[in-house]
């Protein structure tokens, strides 16, 4: 029988791969590399593009299909393609281009493409949350000069009050949508059906597995798409209370190495279990 009780891994990045100076601590590459080395497959699920994420698949070997943009994109390091899986609808790109000035000075908000992000404002919420982002950010006059390109997801930055007022906008438009928190003032408009959890099906079809043969951690609200999907799900300490209460188990924070933990104690048997 396989070491292993789950043989595919799935983790999100930030808040949980990461320490909080986006790093991926030692301890974690070891862990990583022993859960392959014994068979086990690795790849990434995460909100960010593929310019935001391209240095921790080199930096891991990741050869597997890594999910970007909550599932919106799937790039295979192995063919280094590409795959949008779906954009947002021309018509809700130009009600909210022709809708944006109407909103709250207090939102943030970032277009990603399959390889760019874009803004025209910057505010103090967005500048903290950024941290070594900016390199990869293009500012813009205008979102409107963007109208012939496909948006994979938009981004909105803001306090309660400025998302309570985009969130009551957006259910007005009646045009179909998926909305999302990926993090503390962080929300994101994603095509309709696009997540985490669905990408992560798409992936396991592609490796002949079962998505139950799955297991999964991760921090955050856009994360319980794969909780609702794997065989077993693990949330890092400093997860949002959700996200505790819908995981399988509560493994240490991200600056306590949460991930080597969940691979050591959960995703390989014991001596007794391996040799049934």
């Amino acid at each position: 029988m396989s070491m292993l009780a789950y043989p595919f891994l799935v983790s999100d990045i930030d808040g949980t791969l990461l320490n909080n100076q986006k790093e991926i601590p030692p301890q974690i590459r070891h862990e990583v590399a022993r859960f392959r080395q014994a068979g086990g497959l690795f790849t990434l699920a995460t909100g960010r593009n593929f310019t935001e994420t391209e240095r921790f698949i080199r930096e891991l070997n990741i050869e597997l299909p890594v999910i970007l943009c909550n599932g919106a994109l799937i790039y295979n390091p192995a063919t280094r393609e590409l795959m949008p899986l779906a954009h947002l609808s021309d018509d809700l790109v130009r009600e909210i281009v022709r809708n944006m000035p109407r909103l709250s000075r207090r939102i943030d908000f970032f277009v990603y493409t399959s390889h760019h992000i874009y803004t025209t404002h910057i505010g103090p919420l967005s500048s903290e949350g950024l941290q070594n982002e900016e390199p990869k950010l293009k500012v813009i006059p205008s979102f409107e000069v963007l109208l012939n390109q496909n948006w994979v997801k938009i981004a909105a930055v803001s306090d309660e009050e400025g998302i309570g007022e985009l969130r009551r906008w957006l259910d007005e438009t009646k045009i179909p949508f998926t909305f999302v928190q990926s993090s503390d003032h962080y929300y994101e408009i994603l095509p309709p059906g696009v997540s985490k959890g669905a990408a992560l099906q798409r992936v396991a079809d592609q490796l002949n597995l079962s998505p139950k043969q799955a297991a999964a951690i991760g921090d955050h609200l856009n994360d319980l798409p794969m909780f609702q999907t794997v065989g077993l799900s693990a949330a890092v300490s400093n997860a949002h209370p959700e996200v505790l209460h819908a995981a399988d188990v509560i493994v240490p924070s991200n600056e306590e190495f949460g991930l080597s933990h969940f691979i050591q104690n959960h995703l390989f048997r014991t001596p007794r279990q391996a040799a049934r």
